[in-house]
């Protein structure tokens, strides 16, 4: 009797671990697929629940420029504002370098667009990599550098 024993407990280890590997392969399916139905990328919150108006926003200063030439303009031909303003009527976008940072602008392309190619001071709202400008306005020589 202790064989016919020892055979129901064999059969329900092997049930127990057959359960627990088919557990883990749909639970590493089901992961599989959510990653492909999401492409990866973490779900985020519209930016207009994000921004919280009651919060001020915060000063940056800089040069405002354009991502395709940075810093250096490489049109000899055109100050460092005209060379921004073609760049950006080209398709690139206006950045604003602040040393070695490289900070895209979003806001009222009209403003930015009057101050590309000069060193200015932005108060606005930073997300990730982006400075939503409220204002803007050239950087007079007494104003300090403030984050």
């Amino acid at each position: 009797m202790k064989q016919h024993d020892r055979s129901w407990l064999t059969l329900l280890a092997f049930f127990a671990v057959a359960i627990l590997a088919s557990s883990l392969v749909f639970a590493a399916v089901l992961a599989g697929v959510t990653v492909a139905i999401t492409d990866g990328e973490s779900p985020q919150i519209p930016d207009r629940q994000q921004v919280d108006p009651t919060v001020p926003g915060h000063t940056f200063s800089g040069i405002i420029t354009d991502a395709h030439c940075g810093p250096r303009h490489t049109d000899s031909g055109q100050s460092a504002s005209e060379c921004a303003r073609t760049c950006v009527r080209n398709g690139s976008r206006y950045i604003m370098v602040d040393g070695d940072r490289n900070y895209e602008l979003a806001g009222n392309s009209l403003q930015l667009s009057q101050l590309a190619g000069q060193r200015v001071t932005l108060t606005g709202v930073f997300n990730g990599n982006t400075i939503k400008v409220d204002s803007a306005s050239l950087q007079g020589a007494g104003e300090r550098k403030q984050r």
